[in-house]
């Protein structure tokens, strides 16, 4: 379906969401009704190009960095949709019928307070699933290959994303003390990165499929309680499946395109090649 732009302002407007839909440029938007009057965005990830895989993790040298974010290439072959903002308290409402959020009430909140189990929940009942972490930092990165996907990529200050502003990230005139607000803000507070995405870094830490070690399930992006250092984009944390925290939330992803071969992976549909290590 051809992506269609507003007559008045020259934007391009979401397309709908349909079974297969392929995106025709990263960032591209498309929309999907959960219940009568609410809907979910959400933006297309490129594959990567043939003999191109993204590096997912840190090098050596970046500030922070920990044991667990060796660098090792990662194939997407096949793009995928994922959601502009962390799921929202409507959003969450419209399916769920409750509210567990602790921090930061209102319809354009993130719902905080989420066990990967909630979410499995959540993706059960409206066709979607948890990204893989390889698709969650490549969708992150946006092509980057900084410790974050958003500014000049080096920096993180409290004017950028939703984090303990009172210890930024690197050095420099961007890496300054700010704001510490102790609370979600509603979605859009912050720019996206270059393929849509906001609020990847900071906010809410997000639950993907995989398993991290163990019983734990990997958790990526930081949040509001978190210094700068923990939103970048190859931290890797994880928490069991059944952990609540008003610090974490989820962003989902439609089904995989059809066509592809897939596998069970935590009870949803994933393509068999993306979600190989």
């Amino acid at each position: 379906m051809a992506a269609m732009s507003h007559p008045a302002t020259g934007l391009v407007e979401p397309v709908p969401w349909e079974p297969g839909l392929p995106g025709e440029f990263p960032g591209q938007q498309c929309v999907m009704p959960l219940a009568p009057g609410v809907s979910m965005i959400f933006c297309w990830c490129p594959p990567t190009p043939p003999g191109q895989p993204f590096l997912m993790g840190s090098p050596p040298d970046e500030p922070d960095r920990r044991d667990n974010e060796k660098q090792q290439p990662k194939k997407i072959p096949e793009g995928f949709w994922l959601a502009r903002h962390p799921v929202n308290q409507q959003q969450w409402m419209a399916i769920m019928r409750d509210n567990p959020s602790q921090r930061g009430k209102g319809e354009m909140h993130p719902v905080d307070n989420m066990s990967w189990e909630d979410a499995q929940k959540f993706c059960s009942k409206t066709g979607l699933r948890l990204p893989l972490e390889a698709e969650w930092e490549y969708a992150c990165r946006a092509g980057t290959t900084t410790p974050f996907g958003i500014g000049n990529g080096e920096c993180l200050n409290a004017q950028m994303a939703n984090f303990d502003g009172n210890y930024p990230y690197g050095s420099g005139r961007d890496a300054f003390k700010w704001l510490y607000r102790e609370r979600t803000l509603p979605q859009g507070s912050f720019p996206p990165n270059a393929w849509g995405l906001h609020d990847m870094h900071g906010q809410l830490w997000e639950w993907c499929e995989d398993v991290l070690e163990g019983r734990d399930r990997v958790l990526r992006g930081g949040s509001w309680l978190d210094d700068g250092r923990f939103a970048r984009s190859a931290v890797r944390h994880g928490c069991d499946p059944g952990s609540r925290s008003d610090g974490i939330g989820f962003r989902p992803c439609p089904s995989s395109t059809k066509g592809q071969d897939k596998k069970k992976t935590g009870g949803r549909e994933v393509s068999a090649e993306r979600g190989k290590e």
